[in-house]
């Protein structure tokens, strides 16, 4: 894809043309989804950790409480993550050697925090956004486990992406537009960050070097693209789509080349994260009424 540096026609002409022909192409064949969870209940922010490949994720556990979960999918164990949590917890990410991880948590009426987890040395840092109605509303810790990158929102409408070091000290402003940046993702090396943004007029995926500069999009089409993340070896990405009408995933080439659907769902399919393996992708879907979290081999798909 062309960068936000060349023209502003050509590249938006580019990226029609890509739509078009890929709207005029058949649903790509993708396997039968599998079920993984049978509770019903509403879940959100898909992840795995690196050592034992459990997945994580974010749960409605009761009307008041968010609480993240860990789910072996070998034995099918499942189990709190934090078990004296007692406070709304979502959006967790892990370092690749697992001594740092990062999350949300809700500490008061619409007022999130920014957590990262010292494992080695059992320290846990805050970063307190400030008073009022102030929400960290996504991260993203890098490969490294030495910065974490967050969205939040400014007084003038925006979302921006924010760095920080692992102490939460050192802030960092990446992108600085009138627009909304969110859900970022570092990719597996760490020097590549995919993210949502409306700055095209709609949301669509980006993507920019680690650092904020380079930005250029990824997708342009009138329904929302949003919540990309990168394949284990970096080169796909996996993202929610409502190109047609209805939330479905979709993979991509990381330069936004070979866009393909993956589920066909008359509910919402949302929250996709890949399996380490590369083969799979795990998702949300609603399901007559229920959430729960699927798997979907891509295996075929992966040209």
């Amino acid at each position: 894809m062309n960068s936000s540096n060349s023209g502003p026609s050509h590249r938006h002409a580019f990226l029609v043309v890509m739509t078009v022909l890929s709207s005029l192409l058949p649903m790509a064949k993708a396997a039968e989804p599998v079920r993984l969870t049978t509770d019903g209940r509403m879940k959100q922010d898909l992840c795995f950790t690196y050592d034992t490949q459990e997945l994580i994720y974010s749960v409605l556990k009761t009307p008041q409480l968010i609480k993240l979960q860990r789910l072996n999918l070998e034995s099918g164990n499942l189990q709190d993550f934090h078990t004296s949590a007692n406070t709304n917890e979502i959006y967790i990410d892990f370092a690749k050697d697992m001594k740092h991880y990062a999350y949300i948590r809700n500490d008061g009426n619409l007022h999130t925090v920014l957590q990262v987890q010292d494992v080695e040395n059992g320290e846990l840092h805050s970063l307190n956004p400030g008073g009022g109605f102030a929400c960290v509303r996504a991260l993203t810790i890098s490969p490294d486990g030495q910065n974490i990158v967050y969205s939040f929102p400014e007084t003038n409408g925006s979302q921006q992406l924010w760095q920080t070091d692992n102490r939460l000290q050192n802030k960092k402003e990446l992108t600085k537009s009138d627009f909304i940046d969110a859900y970022p993702r570092y990719s597996p090396t760490g020097n590549v960050i995919t993210f949502t943004s409306t700055r095209s007029g709609n949301f669509d995926i980006f993507r920019m070097s680690a650092d904020g500069t380079g930005i250029f999009q990824l997708t342009d089409n009138p329904g929302i693209d949003t919540r990309p993340s990168f394949s284990p070896d970096g080169s796909k990405i996996v993202y929610t789509s409502l190109r047609q009408g209805n939330y479905e995933i979709f993979i991509m080439n990381a330069d936004g080349s070979n866009q393909k659907q993956v589920t066909k769902n008359p509910g919402k399919d949302d929250f996709a994260c890949w399996h380490p393996d590369g083969k799979r992708i795990l998702y949300v879907a609603e399901v007559k009424g229920k959430r729960d979290i699927y798997s979907i081999s891509v295996e075929d798909m992966r040209d």
